[in-house]
Order: C-alpha cells, then structure tokens, then sequence
C-alpha cells in the first residue's frame, strides 16, 4: 500500500471571515382589508327575509331534572348518544349478582348506588340529563318461574 502525502506550504494563512450582521427580512405588508359592499336599498320582501334570519333561535327542548330508568334501557340510551357503556355493564352484573344471593344486604346497597351514579354520571356527560339531575334506577320485573 502506498501512502501519499502533500507538501504543506509555508505561506499558508488562516482564512477569517468578517462577522456580518444578517439583513433584516421585512414581513410582507399584510393585504389592506376589502371595503365592505354598500347596502343595497331594502326592498319589502328583502326585509323580511333579513327579519327572517336573524330571528332568534328556537329552543331547543329542555334536558330533564330525573330520569327513571332500567338497566337495560340506561345502557341503550346511553349507547344511542355514542357513550360506552362497558364499565355500565359490569356494574350492572354485579349489581344483579348480590341483588340475587340477598335483595336487602348492605352489598346489594352499596353496587345499586355505585351503578345508579355512574349512568347518572353518563347520563349527564351525553346531556341526556340536567346537571344537577338525578337518577333513578327502575328495578326490573322478575322473571316468572
């Protein structure tokens, strides 16, 4: 292999570059507005069509103060207006879980309340349900045997 090497030059000198300040970049002057078109003269029917847009707006119907629900029907409602109904679902079994081994335990209690809030909850967050509503949680007819 044979290597190759350059001859330095002894006059060699170091290249500086003088610091130059950049130009200012000027932002293009934003367009002038367009004037506004002048107003035509009012004709009778052209007024009433202006009257007729800028009525105010009807209301919409009024988001009730309390709902009384089953459990199937919460969970249909709320899966109707696009919320999920998972964690619903899962209350719900466990709910009907302690509601079957004793109606009147403090557990079967607790699972309602916790159940009745959270549809509440979804309830309110699809405004399906005033804000300060409530929830009732319809209880479902036996099945016969």
């Amino acid at each position: 292999m044979r290597w190759k090497f350059w001859k330095a030059e002894d006059d060699a000198h170091l290249l500086v570059s003088e610091k130059v300040a950049p130009e200012p970049v000027s932002e293009p002057e934003p367009d002038p507005p367009e004037p506004e078109p002048e107003p035509e003269p009012a004709a009778p029917e052209r007024v009433s069509q202006a009257v007729a847009l800028h009525r105010e707006p009807e209301l919409e119907p009024t988001v009730p103060a309390q709902v009384t629900l089953t459990i199937d029907e919460a969970k249909g409602v709320i899966k109707e207006a696009g919320g999920d109904v998972i964690q619903v679902g899962f209350l719900a079994s466990a709910y009907r879980r302690h509601l079957e081994d004793d109606p009147h335990s403090a557990e079967t209690a607790a699972s309602r309340k916790r159940l009745r809030e959270l549809v509440g909850k979804r309830l309110k967050d699809r405004g399906l349900l005033a804000s300060d509503g409530t929830f009732e949680l319809r209880d479902e007819p036996r099945p016969s045997d």
